[in-house]
């Protein structure tokens, strides 16, 4: 049966939630860490006293406890504002600055507010149903929605996750662009050491890292797609068999792996570390 478009799938596999705790938490802490959350520490997602939290996080140098509520259907806003009023206690119990709310419960600007307003000495940050399933459409976002909704991607969808990491991969270059062009300026001045790299060895570093990475993870998709029966618009597969063939006559197949653990993390932390000294944050390995 075809799923329902206009976002109407996300939204009813949440609020029609029938999968647990387990499962909403681990979602939750993802949606939370794609949302610049950082230090996020789960509590015992797989049952147990929590101490009236069930994550821990970072964000705008503030401590904050994160609580899930995930019914199976949409519930009156007494209950909703109950269980937001229990999990409000945690803020002190646990020394914090504020509290998450994490919720598959419609809400209403003035429901939200009624919430936010309860204790007002105290930081509030509400993730509702129209929120969450917002934030679950957006490409980047598309893996959790898959993991935990079962919801595959579109066509459509898979062309523009394309588009968005191409748009990223623009504006890195651009940025690398930039800031070449600065160090070009600083690298005249006749004090700088001879053995600094030139601007040419850190783009083609940059670029080499970018093809070997994508490359291997082109192949695990490869073996998916002929071994186990997954399935990718014939356009979009065309294009990147295309690209792997580019790759294979620019470094030779011999130079693509496969590699170790090591030889694996080796490529992918030099990619980071270049990445993160033009601006992106650590970590940032999409390709």
């Amino acid at each position: 049966m075809r799923r329902r478009t206009d976002g109407d799938e996300t939204w009813l596999r949440l609020q029609q939630w029938i999968k647990g705790q387990k499962p909403a938490e681990r979602m939750a802490a993802l949606i939370l860490d794609s949302e610049g959350y950082k230090s996020i520490d789960p509590s015992h997602p797989l049952g147990g006293r929590d101490g009236l939290k069930d994550l821990v996080c970072i964000k705008d140098d503030l401590n904050w406890i994160a609580a899930c509520y995930f019914p199976r259907t949409q519930k009156q806003f007494n209950e909703i504002k109950a269980k937001f009023k229990n999990d409000l206690e945690g803020v002190e119990s646990n020394n914090v600055d504020g509290i998450v709310f994490i919720t598959n419960q419609e809400l209403t600007l003035g429901e939200r507010q009624q919430l936010k307003d309860i204790k007002e000495s105290t930081e509030v940050e509400i993730y509702h149903l129209d929120r969450i399933a917002y934030l679950l459409d957006k490409p980047e976002n598309y893996g959790i929605r898959l993991e935990f909704l079962d919801i595959e991607l579109t066509s459509e969808e898979q062309l523009s996750f394309i588009a968005t990491r191409d748009q990223k991969l623009h504006k890195l270059t651009d940025m690398i662009g930039r800031l070449l062009d600065d160090y070009s300026s600083f690298k005249n001045n006749d004090s700088i050491d001879d053995d600094v790299r030139t601007e040419d060895e850190v783009s083609e570093a940059i670029e080499e890292l970018f093809d070997k990475i994508w490359y291997d993870r082109h192949q695990m998709l490869r073996h998916r797609v002929l071994n186990e029966g997954e399935e990718i618009h014939p356009e979009i597969w065309e294009g990147a068999l295309a690209s792997a063939e580019r790759i294979e006559d620019k470094y030779g197949k011999e130079n693509l792996g496969p590699w170790t653990d090591f030889e694996w993390g080796m490529l992918n932390g030099k990619l980071s570390a270049l990445r993160w000294f033009f601006g992106d944050d650590w970590d940032m390995l999409d390709t």
